[in-house]
Parts: structure tokens; C-alpha cells; sequence
């Protein structure tokens, strides 16, 4: 099979586990009208554009949204909930759930890690232990979808034992916000960090965040100080309470095309219906797994139960271990797609194909899975054809 016959286009299409390829209306919102940061009109659309985050929450709590990369958001969400030197529990199952700990550690605060191996989830009984033995602890936090390891970790389990032990709770939903269940309130999550440019095929720059009133009350009562000015919740609340009424309820200039980027595409998640979307994200991951592990690339999730709705983590076969860059290079090279390598102690060693809102559908999967299969035969490396990886895709999409 010639290398080449599978060919995108001229831009690259994005398969990574974010940036992904943006809704179409996306681009519509970027040749179209800017607005100032502030005034009644934008006031209004700002107003319009946390109601619509809400929804995808599935909270009552108030949302505000950063101008900022998901991580500062996780930094602000880790100041305001613990004072420095006071105990976080963190989930370390992969590089994102180690970067809790590691910013925890860097803003002052002493970060407990309960670690898992990787393609693994921290077990209910691991968890609890920690605590029993640490009865200081403030706050849990959690990511979500690890998307290092292609693992969809149990956040309500976790979010149930972390109320029995009156702590507060962080969740970083980055990769899984709008592609994945999420329930703020149901699940008793005090500060949740979404993101625009995964599964809801934005643009970064807008990170809608929800926050507990319990949260904002230990901030505005001095229960904790963050000692920072942009992530402190406390400059937030002056800034809505004096400035909501001009339109400008943040403490600084904001991108105001990401923000109208995340109202459409929030938008467009709601009009699908957020049930229907998440059946279509679990639906294709199934797809996609089944169909790299016919080509012998298998899953890291070692429980199908956890595997992630959003991006797959396959492991690279015995006799390619260590070349999945390779596999990275082709793919960009011959076939114009973009995929992602593994991270940390995984480098060489995996693949991660991301399918989040826009890419979570076959017309961009079958491409990509074709495309892998001949880099694989590329390398030598003998298994099944792209068309048989492309039937047990629809095979099990039919039937997942």
C-alpha cells in the first residue's frame, strides 16, 4: 500500500487531544464584528455566555470566565480553597493529575499524592486511607479525564467520599468539558475549571469556571488568604459587585472573539442535546479502541470501564516500542494528521488520538485510523489492513 495514498489536505487536521478542529461557526465569529471588553451590549453577551456554561455544568453556581490558560485557572481554584502550608489530596494518575500536585506544591500548599499506575484509576479504598491517616486535609483535587493516559477517572465516587470528609473539592474537566457527564451540583464539585478549545471545538482564552458559594464565602470572610491579585476570588467578587453594571465583571482586559466563540459552540453543545453528545463521544471512543487494537496498538486503560470518552491512549506493539514519533512524523508528513505521542515516562512508548466535539465523528476517525495502519506498515510492522481496522470500526460504532 503506497504511504502516501491517504492523504488530508493542506492544513493539518487535528486529531490531538486538543487544540482541536474548530466548529465551522467558530470561524463565522472570527471575521465578524469586535466587540469592547466591556459596556452594556457586551455586558449583556457575557451575562448570555455563563448561563450557557451553566447549563454544561449543570450548576446553579455562579461561573466566571478567565482570560487565561486552563492551568492559571487550576492555580486560582488551589489558592482560593486551601491557605498556604494547609494539606491538598491530589489524584496523580498521569501527567495532568501529577501537575495538581506540582502546582499545589509551587503555590505554598502541601500536596498529599494518591498515585495509581499509569492506564489505572486510584481505587475508593486508596483514597479513603489517605485521608484516614490525614486528618488535616482541606481540599481533594482531580482531574476528570486524565488525557495523558486515556483514562475517565470516577469523579462522583471521589467527590462522595471527599464530602464525608468535609473537604472541599477541585475537578479539572479540561478535556472532558462538553464531551463527558458532568454534574457540579449532583456531584458536590466546589470549583470546576472547563475549557473552550477540546471538546467544545473553541478557541483557548475563555475558561469558564464554576464556583461554589461556599468557596466565595470563605474568601470574602478571610478564611483564606490566595496572596495573589488575578487568581484571588476576592478581587473577582469586587470586580462583579462595582463593575457588572458597565458590562465589565473581571478584573482585566479579556479576548472578547474567545468569549463569543465559547457562547456558540456552548451553544451548539446545548442544541445537540448534552446526553446525545456524550453517547456520540463514547460511542466513537469505543469505535476508535477497537479498531488500533486490531491494528495491534492496545489500549493503555487496563478497565474498559474507565477508558476515556475523549482520547485514546494506545499502547505502540513490542517490536515498535519506543517509536511512536515516528509513527507521529508519518502521519504529519504523508498523510497531513496530527495525533498525539505520550507524555513523561510514555514518551515513545504510545500514541493518543483525540476525538473531542468536532473530531468525535467517523468522517475524521476513519481517515486517521487508515493513515495509522499504513505508517504502521511503514515501519514494517505486519498486522491487519487499514480496511479491516476501518470495518471493526463500524462495527462496534454500530453497535456501542
Amino acid at each position: 500500500m503506497n504511504s502516501n495514498y491517504f492523504v488530508w489536505g493542506e492544513d493539518p487536521l487535528l486529531m490531538i487531544p486538543g487544540p482541536v478542529e474548530l466548529d465551522p461557526k467558530v470561524r463565522q465569529v472570527l471575521g465578524g464584528r469586535f466587540y469592547p471588553h466591556y459596556g452594556a451590549e457586551w455586558g449583556k453577551i457575557y451575562s448570555e455566555t455563563t448561563e450557557i456554561m451553566k447549563k454544561i455544568f449543570k450548576t446553579k453556581s455562579e461561573v466566571i470566565i478567565l482570560a487565561t490558560p486552563g492551568s492559571l485557572a487550576i492555580e486560582m481554584g488551589i489558592v482560593n480553597l486551601a491557605n498556604p502550608g494547609e494539606k491538598v489530596v491530589t489524584i496523580d494518575n498521569g501527567f495532568f493529575g501529577n501537575r495538581l500536585t506540582e502546582l499545589s506544591e509551587h503555590c505554598g500548599r502541601k500536596a498529599i499524592p494518591v498515585r495509581a499506575e499509569m492506564g489505572d484509576v486510584v481505587s475508593p479504598e486508596q483514597l479513603k486511607a489517605v485521608l484516614d491517616s490525614n486528618k488535616d486535609v482541606r481540599a481533594l483535587l482531580v482531574v476528570q479525564n486524565e488525557s495523558s493516559t486515556g483514562i475517565l477517572n470516577p469523579i462522583p465516587e471521589y467527590m462522595r467520599i471527599a464530602k464525608k470528609y468535609g473537604l472541599l473539592t477541585l475537578v479539572d474537566s479540561i478535556s472532558a468539558f462538553g464531551g463527558v457527564e458532568l454534574d457540579v451540583d449532583g456531584w458536590g464539585i466546589d470549583f470546576c475549571i472547563g475549557y473552550p478549545n477540546k471538546c467544545l471545538s473553541s478557541i483557548p482564552s475563555a475558561v469558564p469556571v464554576a464556583i461554589s458559594s461556599e468557596v466565595w464565602s470563605r474568601v470574602e470572610k478571610g478564611l483564606v488568604n490566595p496572596g495573589t491579585w488575578f487568581t484571588n476570588l476576592k478581587v473577582w467578587r469586587h470586580y462583579i459587585s462595582e463593575w457588572s453594571e458597565m458590562g465589565h465583571p473581571f478584573p482585566t482586559t479579556i479576548n472578547t472573539y474567545s468569549v463569543l466563540a465559547l457562547k456558540v459552540t456552548g451553544q451548539a453543545a446545548l442544541d445537540e442535546g448534552l446526553e446525545k453528545r456524550y453517547e456520540r463521544h463514547r460511542r466513537v471512543a469505543a469505535a476508535t479502541r477497537a479498531a488500533l487494537n486490531q491494528l495491534g496498538l492496545p489500549p493503555l486503560a487496563k478497565d474498559e470501564k474507565y477508558a476515556s470518552p475523549t482520547v485514546t491512549a494506545a499502547r505502540m506493539p513490542p517490536q515498535l516500542d519506543g517509536r511512536s514519533k515516528e509513527i507521529m512524523s508519518r502521519l504529519l508528513s504523508n498523510h497531513r494528521i496530527m495525533i498525539g505521542g505520550g507524555l513523561g515516562p510514555l514518551s515513545g512508548r504510545m500514541i493518543r488520538v483525540g476525538h473531542m466535539g468536532t473530531t468525535a465523528s467517523a468522517k475524521y476517525l476513519l481517515p486517521t485510523i487508515m493513515a495509522i495502519s499504513s505508517a504502521l506498515r511503514d515501519l514494517g510492522f505486519v498486522a491487519e489492513g487499514a480496511e479491516v481496522a476501518a470495518q471493526v470500526f463500524v462495527s462496534v460504532l454500530s453497535r456501542a
